[in-house]
């Protein structure tokens, strides 16, 4: 008796651990919609490309409050179409209607040609339903010819991205 007891046990632990893996596993990847794309020419010939995104994250918790991730890249082009550096600032937002608030911020670097340029410095913060971040990069040839990226990623109470 005790044999069946401790197997039924056993089923049933299992099972239970079964199931909430499957319930605090992550969702099926979640598509990323483009909002909005803007090129800026510069005088010298160069061009950033400025691109927002935005993810809605499934959530399988009760109640309104919704979870939404979005991404702002600044994508820096030099004179000769050729990609030089990235600078992206992620945000997640979480809104129910009535409140809104940025609960996480990130942000990434990546520099193409590392033969031109570096960054000096960069730093992301948050505040209230904004995420903010700035990036400074420098041509390693010159300590004056310096671009200062500067983004933010808000969101409103009903889960608009701007």
């Amino acid at each position: 008796m005790k044999k069946h007891f401790k197997a039924l046990t056993c089923f049933a632990l299992s099972l239970c651990l079964l199931a909430s893996s499957l319930l605090t596993s992550s969702p099926a990847a979640a598509a990323s919609t483009t909002l909005s794309e803007e090129t800026i020419q510069m005088e010298d010939g160069s061009y950033c490309v400025i691109t927002t995104s935005e993810t809605i994250v499934p959530s399988i918790a009760r109640g309104k409050t919704k979870t939404k991730k979005a991404e702002k890249s600044f994508n820096y082009y030099n004179a000769h179409n050729v990609l030089s550096w990235k600078y992206t600032l992620y945000g997640t937002f979480m809104y129910d209607d009535y409140l809104v608030v940025c609960s996480d911020v990130s942000h990434a670097i990546d520099i193409y040609n590392a033969k031109n340029w570096i960054y000096d410095e960069a730093k992301r913060w948050k505040s209230g339903n904004t995420a903010y971040g700035k990036a400074v990069f420098r041509i390693i040839t010159s300590s004056s010819a310096k671009k200062t990226v500067n983004l933010q990623i808000s969101c409103t109470k009903h889960g608009v991205i701007s």
